[in-house]
């Protein structure tokens, strides 16, 4: 793979500009060659509205610090983040560190193809979120730390997953989209691959989904005829006259726990590896959609 520097980035942006589609839903971006960010201090950012400021940026980034016992640490870290306003945002979990004051990290999530991104999502704000971090700390006892849902924990890169995104335009015009990266070089590179979004006002946008795509959805949402969900235990009852319901179960970060088609009928769908907690079932026949929350206890 050959590598894209930002000075060739710049030159050729208003091509790639040009290139999107007037008359399609999902406004795609392939970066070709991708931008790769393999040095400290390199950085890149994409302005999906034109308006001259990045909606959302990355680096990688090297720096010592006070890390654990207080003593120093050199941490290596890959950050995505949203920028421009306060209503941009990246799909993640938290979580706090109570040492030293309090500081809550934001960890985007790695998406899956086929996953719809919508306001479901949980999405933030914060310009430095971590995808793959490492600290190590030399002083005795010798610590090496990671953390983030990019790190490579089995050994393997994180290759083609998808950011969920959204952002706004100076008209308050609201969008979601993806951009599609990959971690490789246990955590110490970061690619960018492609971005897309749907045009059309607070629309869903399946991740994956590309110009002239016809995956591309307009989803609605809507009544179901005699359609219930509820939940006890650990368990999701589906009772519906309805034939060919399509529906899936996700946790409130967008992360699909099940995924599968039911006719009429009436269903029992048994999470016993699902943490106990919120969760959303999502049935949809065609473009109509009824979302329903759950608790599962396990």
């Amino acid at each position: 793979m050959s590598k894209f520097s930002l000075m060739q980035y710049s030159a050729a942006a208003l091509a790639l500009l040009s290139a999107k589609a007037v008359y399609s839903q999902a406004v795609y971006t392939d970066i070709d060659p991708d931008v790769i960010l393999e040095e400290p201090g390199e950085s890149f950012g994409i302005d999906l509205d034109d308006d001259g400021l990045n909606d959302f940026n990355f680096f990688n980034k090297s720096f010592t610090t006070t890390v654990w016992y207080g003593d120093i640490g050199e941490v290596k870290v890959l950050y995505a983040g949203a920028f421009d306003n306060e209503a941009n945002g990246i799909i993640g979990q938290t979580a706090y560190f109570s040492g030293y004051g309090g500081y809550t990290y934001y960890l985007p999530v790695p998406l899956e193809s086929d996953i719809v991104i919508d306001s479901i999502a949980s999405f933030h704000n914060a310009n430095y979120q971590t995808l793959a971090n490492e600290i190590y700390k030399p002083e005795f006892p010798p610590t090496t730390g990671h953390f983030g849902y990019w790190y490579p924990w089995f050994g393997e890169n994180i290759s083609y997953k998808y950011l969920g995104i959204k952002f706004t335009d100076d008209d308050n015009i609201n969008r979601y989209g993806w951009i599609r990266c990959s971690v490789i070089d246990s955590g110490r590179t970061l690619i960018i691959h492609d971005y897309a979004y749907e045009s059309k006002p607070d629309t869903p946008i399946l991740t994956g989904d590309t110009i002239g795509d016809t995956t591309t959805v307009s989803i609605e949402e809507g009544e179901l005829f005699g359609l219930t969900v509820y939940s006890f235990g650990n368990s999701v009852f589906i009772h519906t006259p309805l034939n060919n319901i399509q529906y899936r179960i996700m946790n409130l970060q967008g992360e699909v726990i099940l995924n599968e088609q039911v006719t009429s009928g009436s269903s029992k769908l048994d999470l016993n590896t699902a943490e106990t907690g919120v969760y959303l079932v999502e049935c949809r026949q065609e473009k109509i959609r009824k979302t329903f929350k759950v608790f599962i206890e396990n």
